[in-house]
């Protein structure tokens, strides 16, 4: 009886892979620290962070017409308001926290300053402030 052939017709691939993850795996292990750490923890850290305030937060563009009801930025020594600045929200946030976040203080809020989106003006208890596009 014959002996069972010691190589099949696609070993070649599993040995080739076998070999590919092997030299993949040391490589990694005999990178920097600051290479390997970066890869396994930074990098999938920010994606998972920035994948995660997308799914629970809206974000929010404000752009303030007129330069008097623009935030006080006396304080700021590097920095001063930027129209289409970045407001991040969960679902349930009004208008007032808002008017909140961009003014610093609810004192600080001008009084007749209002919000309005594609046209609508909102009041201050509106929830869900405006997630149509």
């Amino acid at each position: 009886m014959a002996a069972l052939p010691k190589r099949w017709a696609w070993t070649f691939l599993k040995e080739g892979l076998k070999f590919r993850a092997g030299r993949l795996y040391e490589t990694f292990w005999n990178s920097q620290s600051n290479v390997k750490y970066t890869v396994v923890f930074l990098y999938p850290g920010a994606l998972f962070w920035v994948r995660w305030r997308a799914e629970t937060q809206y974000k929010y563009n404000v752009f303030i017409a007129d330069k008097q009801v623009e935030p006080d930025t006396t304080q700021n020594l590097f920095s001063s308001w930027k129209n289409g600045s970045a407001f991040y929200f969960p679902a349930m946030a009004t208008v007032q926290d808002l008017k909140q976040s961009v003014y610093g203080d609810a004192s600080k809020v001008p009084a007749a300053v209002r919000a309005g989106c594609h046209g609508r003006m909102m009041e201050d208890s509106f929830f869900r402030m405006c997630t149509c596009l």
